[in-house]
């Protein structure tokens, strides 16, 4: 059985939206002005011209309320739960331990509870090699990217803010419903 390692934040669960979210109305109501840089980054650390103690004050203080309030991404339970029994899935997240733990309820709640998790994984490249995975669906283009130069398949769900990822074996894909139509046409199941 093939094997397809799935990110967590912009993938299962819609918190990279959520945080968009906070840090626009943070920069509206305490920066009372637009500081935005460059829209086009996944993170908003390097989206905004704030310092980095800033952002990461702004961080730890709106985490917790953005994983526990975020979403499962429209499409994500329904097209993983038809994908169970003809992939198999491994979690790779740079979530930390406490994060990880707020995403464990979630999971189970839709089925997918006993899907091993490696958090910490902020590189990711060194597990998907290990855990020999076939393909790798993320909203990283580094990752993606990467996972790609290293005979993965990635693919990549953009973000409407981000840019797409011309590159072999890098597919861009919009929705869940996308990802579905690929896995499955690729590999005539």
């Amino acid at each position: 059985m093939q094997k397809i390692a799935l990110d967590l934040d912009g993938v299962i669960f819609d918190s990279e939206n959520l945080y968009r979210v906070y840090t626009e109305i943070y920069d509206t109501d305490i920066k009372k002005k637009d500081t935005v840089i460059d829209n086009t980054e996944r993170l908003f650390q390097n989206r905004y011209n704030w310092g980095k103690d800033e952002a990461k004050n702004l961080y730890n203080v709106i985490r917790e309320k953005v994983l526990k309030n975020a979403n499962i991404i429209t499409g994500a339970e329904m097209v993983l739960n038809k994908l169970k029994d003809k992939f198999e899935f491994i979690i790779v997240t740079g979530r930390d331990d406490f994060e990880t733990e707020l995403s464990k309820e979630k999971l189970h709640q839709i089925g997918l509870g006993n899907i091993p998790i490696f958090n910490n994984e902020h590189y990711k490249i060194e597990r998907l090699l290990s855990e020999k995975v076939d393909y790798i669906i993320d909203d990283d283009t580094e990752i993606c990217s990467n996972a790609a130069d290293n005979n993965i398949y990635a693919l990549y769900l953009k973000n409407n803010a981000t840019n797409r990822i011309y590159k072999e074996k890098v597919i861009n894909v919009n929705n869940w419903g996308e990802i579905y139509k690929y896995l499955i046409l690729k590999n005539n199941i």
